[in-house]
């Protein structure tokens, strides 16, 4: 099935949040709308002297080496951070340092995790092949690996019940998992809930979401603006919510969604069926240099010129309304496909004949 694109120290209790304390925000920042002015450092349109293919899942490792995926070659791309071509690896297949079929990527102590469904390949930063371990995404997809051996992961939303929201920790080492914070609704709380369709799609589909600074977990679940605020330990000690009207799908809308996937066209209507008629509010978030920054779902485009970003402080201010373009006609696709990193951005691009880039620009942030 085609997937549209589509942290944290374990402490030994979870912690169960009430919701009395929380602060609701206007949508309106206190202070202006922000403007990133995204500056070009470098822009590649080739890996190794082939043009790319379909290019996505970028990912900058605390190394700033930058990695891509293209799902027309099915192989991963390494490039330094000066934008230049280090290497391809993890081609499909089915041998060592071969993946039977890539669905994510994420940083993992000083390695790199490419995850198929039923392993997690692990690699050294220069794209040479350590190990690899048993694990079913599709049971446990990680939000963020804390070290080599541990991840955090929330259950799967469209098979939870509605309220159900947690974030549980995994030992691979050991095998053993713990809930490290559980901020579900207590009350009404839907225990016979039905599933619903096993299809991924940011602008639609609830998922939690989580960013990590080293010092303070920022989570919360994307259908509901909602953020919370814990430290190292799971402790919940602050969170907000912003009071914005969510916007709506229309059925054609979602269809357009599911329109260009693998899914056997007898099931398609079942599945737009049970997809939500109302959008998320987000998409993911970030913590940046004392900030929150959270990734706003605007519209169900597949690709799109801008990107929303509402800036918070850590205190649960709504300080900013920030937009990042890069003007002319240059697009992105997925916001997988977009990172804030320090005083960088970096970017896949695409032009109006699809061809793509990858690029780095320096930005101005809030402070």
């Amino acid at each position: 099935m085609k997937t549209k694109r589509p942290w944290l120290v374990a402490c030994s209790f979870a912690v169960v949040l009430t919701l009395s304390g929380q602060v609701t925000l206007k949508d309106k920042p206190t202070k202006s709308e922000w403007r990133f002015n995204p500056e070009k450092i470098w822009e590649v349109e080739t890996a190794g002297g082939e043009s790319f293919g379909r290019i996505a899942e970028l990912l900058v490792s605390d190394k700033e080496n930058i990695y891509v995926r293209d799902f027309e070659r099915n192989i991963s791309y390494l490039f330094d951070n000066n934008g230049r071509f280090i290497k391809k690896f993890a081609p499909q297949g089915n041998g060592d340092g071969q993946l039977s079929h890539y669905l994510n990527r994420f940083q993992a102590g000083d390695k790199i995790v490419l995850a198929a469904p039923d392993k997690l390949h692990y690699f050294f930063q220069d794209g040479t092949f350590d190990h690899a371990v048993e694990n079913n995404l599709f049971m446990r997809f990680p939000l963020l690996f804390m070290s080599e051996n541990e991840f955090v992961y929330a259950p799967n939303l469209p098979r939870s019940p509605v309220h159900d929201k947690k974030l549980v920790t995994v030992d691979l080492s050991s095998g053993k998992e713990k809930v490290l914070v559980d901020f579900s609704e207590k009350e009404g709380q839907d225990q016979n809930a039905a599933p619903g369709a096993m299809v991924m799609i940011f602008s639609l589909t609830p998922q939690v979401r989580l960013a990590y600074d080293g010092k303070t977990m920022v989570f919360g679940r994307s259908d509901q603006y909602t953020i919370y605020l814990a430290d190292q330990a799971g402790k919940i000690f602050s969170s907000f919510g912003l009071d914005r009207k969510k916007l709506t799908a229309s059925p054609e809308d979602k269809r357009n969604q599911v329109a260009d996937s693998s899914i056997p066209k007898e099931m398609i209507d079942k599945i737009i069926a049970q997809l939500p008629d109302e959008m998320t509010y987000f998409s993911h978030m970030t913590s940046l240099q004392g900030l929150i920054y959270v990734f706003a779902v605007a519209d169900m485009a597949p690709k799109t010129a801008s990107q929303a970003i509402d800036i918070f402080s850590e205190k649960g201010e709504y300080l900013y309304r920030g937009t990042i373009d890069f003007g002319g006609q240059l697009k992105f696709g997925s916001p997988s496909n977009l990172i804030l990193k320090d005083n960088y951005l970096y970017v896949i691009h695409e032009n109006e004949e699809g061809k793509q880039t990858l690029a780095k620009y320096r930005i101005q942030l809030p402070r």
